[in-house]
């Protein structure tokens, strides 16, 4: 499985991230970037190797040099991403987000 797809509120989150790690340094969102497609990959290699959290078939995995962790499930055959998620956000916010 190569693709994915993020949920417009996920796609806002992660955007928003990059844009704040690149104003505190230059480049630094850049490097969030490269973090995720890294993370994502793996994702899309394997989608059934992370915790499963929810029955909807939610699954997460941390970034390791970010503070963040990307929600997603396989929905239509692809990797669909619900929450790009700071650690300190409320947990299960991005619950109202599935069906």
């Amino acid at each position: 499985m190569s693709n994915y797809s993020f949920l417009t509120e996920a796609e806002t989150e992660y955007l928003e991230a990059i844009q704040f790690y690149e104003e505190q340094r230059s480049g630094l969102g850049n490097q969030l970037i490269y973090e995720f497609e890294r993370v994502i990959g793996l994702v899309c290699a394997k989608p059934e190797a992370w915790k499963l959290i929810h029955p909807s078939g939610i699954r997460f995995i941390n970034l390791t040099r970010f503070p963040y962790a990307i929600f997603y499930r396989v929905f239509k055959g692809e990797i669909q991403i619900t929450a790009f998620a700071h650690h300190r956000r409320r947990p299960g916010y991005w619950l109202t987000r599935i069906a």
